[in-house]
């Protein structure tokens, strides 16, 4: 089972409007640094600290930093006051849910594509090619 980037997790999560339909393609670099840009114009890179916690930046200044428990859940905080936290079942399902009511839940299919819908009926589905190129649709 191939991970995510935990990049295109955040941008699903926080930064895309339930309404847009953004295409996002990510890469990792040689440092490990994940970098995503959008068919919006918007980047994302996204960095790990030795102690497993994330930092995502955009070019428009908001800051995303997850940080995962010892239960292996996870706590994304962004500097305009969003949390959302995130919990995994032992089907492998997740289940995002933010402090303003919203609810998104990912999976992946039997070809290896994760597919996350949110409680507005949107539905996102993620691709990674063989040269590790994420694509989100």
């Amino acid at each position: 089972m191939s991970r995510l980037p935990l990049t295109v997790i955040a941008i699903i999560v926080f930064a895309c409007a339930p309404t847009a339909q953004a295409q996002v393609r990510c890469n990792t670099d040689s440092f490990g640094n994940q970098v995503c840009r959008d068919n919006q114009g918007n980047t994302y890179r996204t960095t790990t600290d030795s102690f497993g916690n994330t930092v995502t930046r955009d070019n428009n200044g908001r800051t995303i930093r997850g940080r995962t428990d010892s239960f292996g859940n996870t706590t994304y905080r962004d500097n305009q006051g969003h949390v959302t936290r995130s919990r995994t079942d032992s089907f492998g399902n997740t289940t995002y849910r933010d402090n303003r009511g919203n609810v998104t839940r990912s999976h992946q299919d039997s070809f290896g594509n994760t597919i996350y819908r949110d409680n507005r009926g949107n539905t996102k589905r993620c691709t990674t090619d063989s040269f590790g190129t994420t694509t989100c649709r």
